[in-house]
């Protein structure tokens, strides 16, 4: 078994971690946020993912997990340095490298034994270029002191354990082949495809599937307005279409468009990198647009249902995390459309099952945020649901239809496809009248 360092403890290092842990390897998770560092120590993980904090606390006790804020201590010793620091998306839609970079430097100070240096980050294709330089600048030469790999990650937030353990395909990339069998024979004992390619084929295969997955989520939600205007269901349509075993089911649920920390940020980076190469690339372009446009759909939806004025208006919202299952609001297509709510003079509550922490920081006073569904509508003039939690289907609907102004229910997520609760007016996203 393998000596491990993962620096950074968000969600793709931490579950990178616990993983690796899980398969035997010496880890040491590395984070210069001391107070998270100090929970992860007593095994409370900082963000809620399924079994992780059960994953979290047996690595601990089993001693193959540990933590630290210290650079050198994560890479003392250690010949596999995982990179798994955040990589924004920057005001043009490129990729902010910044944190990737700090890290590298922080990593060429520290490093005293040749190492491969194993970027996680979902980083564009020059990105590793520019840490080379910065390994340069503190003395470190590649091919001497260390190598460089690529492992992207296929993690979904709320399966990431799951996905850790049982992944679609694990991805290796590396210029020297030898290095990229060396870091694939970590994931031994992962029954999955797995494939090595070079550094630049690897950055490609993540960012061409959020990519395409994000073509989905836009193409099913322009089917499902294609649906409404010729009075069909594009459930039953989507469901006839995911059967054909060449479309599959997944990623054809319509809704609000697709958000979180991944789809967005990849689509775009992907389309500066095209551009700054001098290719304009009009289809990946026009993903983003109908992602937009439903956004302004949805608030359409809302302004005509209420008699075409927001203003003055009290909108009650369910669901604010960017999916259910988690409680990560990051990128959340709840927050430019509650923005937008707010712009156009309407009041606005809500209320999410997970997530209601971190809206509250990302929000501050813009909104309400309520411990309480049954609190978050009372009196509201119209209601709109933006994650599909299930349990929101099963709130006591009658009792939530005596207490609001108006019966007012916008549902982009089709919780209740098959119909609105009795007494209920509004819309449902795909079912034509």
């Amino acid at each position: 078994m393998a000596k491990i360092g993962v620096i950074g403890t968000g969600y793709v290092g931490l579950v990178s971690a616990v993983g690796m842990a899980h398969l035997g390897h010496e880890v040491v998770g590395m984070d210069k946020d001391e107070e998270k560092i100090a929970k992860l120590k007593r095994g409370i993980p900082p963000f809620y993912e399924e079994g992780l904090e059960e994953y979290l606390k047996r690595g601990i006790e089993s001693g193959k997990l540990r933590f630290t804020t210290d650079t050198a201590e994560a890479v003392a010793g250690t010949r596999y340095i995982f990179l798994s620091v955040n990589t924004p998306m920057d005001a043009d839609g490129s990729a902010d490298l910044s944190q990737l970079l700090e890290a590298s430097r922080s990593i060429g100070r520290a490093l005293t034994d040749f190492s491969i240096l194993i970027v996680r980050s979902t980083a564009p294709v020059g990105s590793l270029d520019a840490m080379v330089e910065v390994l340069a600048q503190e003395g470190k030469i590649r091919g001497r002191d260390y190598e460089l790999a690529y492992n992207p990650e296929f993690l979904r937030e709320g399966t990431g354990i799951y996905d850790f353990l049982n992944p679609s395909r694990v991805v290796v990339g590396a210029d020297d082949p030898t290095i990229a069998k060396e870091v694939i024979d970590l994931y031994e004992g992962i029954d999955a495809p797995k494939l090595t390619t070079g550094i630049k084929e690897a950055q490609l295969i993540k960012y061409a599937s959020n990519a395409f997955l994000a073509m989905r989520v836009s193409f099913i939600n322009e089917i499902a307005a294609v649906c409404e205007s010729l009075g069909a269901n594009v459930w039953e349509v989507a469901e006839g279409v995911g059967l054909d075993p060449r479309i599959g089911r997944q990623y054809l649920r319509p809704g609000p468009g697709y958000g979180g920390p991944c789809l967005p940020k990849d689509l775009m980076a992907l389309i500066r990198m095209a551009e700054e190469r001098g290719y304009f690339p009009n289809f990946l372009e026009a993903i983003h647009l109908r992602n937009e446009s439903q956004k302004r759909r949805i608030i359409w939806k809302l302004k005509e249902a209420l008699g075409g004025i927001l203003t003055g208006k009290s909108i009650g919202v369910l669901g604010l995390t960017f999916k259910p299952n988690t409680d990560d609001v990051r990128n959340s297509v709840s927050i430019p459309l509650l923005y937008r709510l707010k712009k156009q003079g309407a009041e606005v509550s809500a209320y999410d099952p997970m997530g209601r922490e971190s809206a509250k920081r990302i929000f501050q006073d813009a909104i309400r945020i309520e411990d309480d569904p049954y609190t978050a509508l009372r009196g509201v003039d119209a209601v709109l649901i933006l994650t599909a939690w299930k349990e929101f289907a099963q709130l006591d609907w009658e009792r939530i239809r005596r207490e609001v102004k108006s019966p007012i229910l916008i549902d982009s997520v089709g919780i209740f496809k098959e119909g609105l609760p009795k007494g209920w007016k509004g819309w449902i996203v795909g079912v034509g009248r």
